[in-house]
């Protein structure tokens, strides 16, 4: 399995790039294809599955470019309707050789956002990472502010949730790749992190030590 980390210079978008036998996804690509192409034919491997953990504001999304040149298929959530793709729901799962990518739906940040659990089965049965989107950052958690003042309680409440109960629980040693880095408007106080982990985020995150009431009073 390699995993590669794509970002946007001016943006602190991440997008990633994952493979296994012969296989390859690309999570939350942006519009310039050409660095997953590039890495396809380094890598000689096919793309065939482009996932977008929701949708974004702050960038152009690249997958129906990305599948116009590639043949790979487009997911995203359900909750809401795109003019494109097919939507995943929770507990979905897709396979890349021995690697599991599992969908999980967490929303807050957006009613569709959705992270992927990825799982070496040929190693283990644990998680080995999870595509976060913009439910959690290293040292933040996504805007909860895009459905006005009226709503912000009931999508900090859903947000609160998708990160206790469906992040968190894949373990401390799970690998945390989120779809931006420090600078992104996305969220306030996102570190400079390079790499983090459940672990280190339940240690260091200042919101993953809030009640629930807490939580939602400061998003």
């Amino acid at each position: 399995m390699i995993i590669r980390k794509i970002p946007s210079e001016g943006l602190s978008h991440y997008s990633y790039f994952i493979s296994a036998a012969g296989m390859a996804a690309v999570i939350d690509p942006r519009r310039d294809c050409e660095a997953y192409l590039e890495l396809a034919r380094e890598l000689d491997v096919r793309i065939t599955h482009i996932f977008e953990t929701h949708r974004n504001e702050d960038y152009v999304i690249g997958s129906l470019e990305l599948a116009s040149g590639t043949g790979a298929a487009i997911y995203h959530g359900s909750q809401i309707s795109f003019a494109y793709g097919n939507a995943v729901k929770e507990g979905d799962t897709f396979r890349l050789g021995p690697i599991e990518l599992r969908i999980i739906e967490t929303p807050g940040h957006t009613f569709e956002s959705i992270s992927i659990i990825v799982t070496d089965r040929e190693v283990s049965d644990l998680p080995y990472a999870v595509f976060t989107g913009d439910a959690l950052f290293a040292g933040d958690t996504g805007r909860t502010d895009f459905f006005g003042p009226e709503r912000r309680a009931e999508v900090s409440a859903l947000l609160f949730e998708s990160i206790w109960k469906k992040i968190l629980p894949l373990g401390d040693g799970t690998i945390v790749l989120p779809a931006h880095g420090a600078g992104s408007v996305c969220g306030s106080a996102i570190s400079d992190h390079e790499v983090t982990t459940i672990g280190y985020e339940k240690q260091t995150h200042p919101h993953l030590s809030l009640s629930q009431g807490e939580f939602i009073q400061k998003r």
